[in-house]
């Protein structure tokens, strides 16, 4: 018995699409850009209908609201983030670490308004079972690039969750302190700070393989 094949989307079909996903961009666009000029309280439905020119209704048609919003804000994030991740990883096994954790810092303050999306504002779900695939997928890609770094070194992660968890928390206490203007010196001393603390912490979560 031979099985029909499905048709393909008619193009008016694949058209409606495209559209709706760049409305869904245009929408995310314009939050970013908001937040980037007066914050995330300043993020509404609402006031990014007025920046497109569009009703605030036909919006509701793509985001039932500002957190349904940030949650997409931060699955487009850390895929862009474990993107970058990989490529860092891809450095000398020497020179690795301290690219994987320059790149962490160069992507958030590329787009601060975004770092700060994906870290929490507004209640979004992380480190929970809503937490996007997209955000599970960098931290496994740190966590990988993390034991390809100690495997070079003839060693392995004593604890491999924890040492992904305890060098993501110093990356991101690092650049949260840092934007927060918590560390004298500026970004510029904070950065040096993190890079220069960086190698023994890493050695710490090691232990010599058998």
């Amino acid at each position: 018995m031979t099985t029909k094949a499905q048709p393909e989307p008619s193009i008016s079909r694949k058209r409606r699409e495209r559209e709706r996903q760049e409305m869904r961009a245009s929408l995310l666009e314009a939050a970013r850009g908001i937040a980037a000029e007066e914050g995330w309280n300043a993020v509404t439905i609402r006031r990014i209908a007025g920046r497109l020119e569009y009703s605030a209704p036909i919006l509701y048609q793509h985001f039932a609201g500002k957190e349904q919003l940030l949650i997409e804000l931060m699955a487009v994030g850390f895929a862009e983030l474990a993107d970058r991740l990989s490529e860092a990883a891809k450095a000398s096994p020497e020179d690795r670490l301290t690219a994987i954790a320059g790149t962490y810092w160069a992507f958030a303050f590329a787009s601060p308004e975004l770092y700060q999306a994906m870290n929490g504002l507004d209640g979004v779900p992380f480190g929970t079972a809503e937490t996007p695939a997209e955000a599970k997928t960098a931290f496994r890609t740190f966590r990988v690039a993390l034991q390809s770094i100690a495997e070079a070194r003839g060693a392995e992660l004593a604890d491999p969750a924890g040492a992904t968890d305890t060098l993501w928390a110093f990356l991101h206490g690092c650049v949260s302190l840092a934007m927060a203007s918590r560390i004298a010196g500026g970004t510029d001393r904070a950065r040096t700070l993190m890079l220069n603390a960086l190698e023994p912490l890493f050695a710490a979560q090691l232990r010599r393989s058998a």
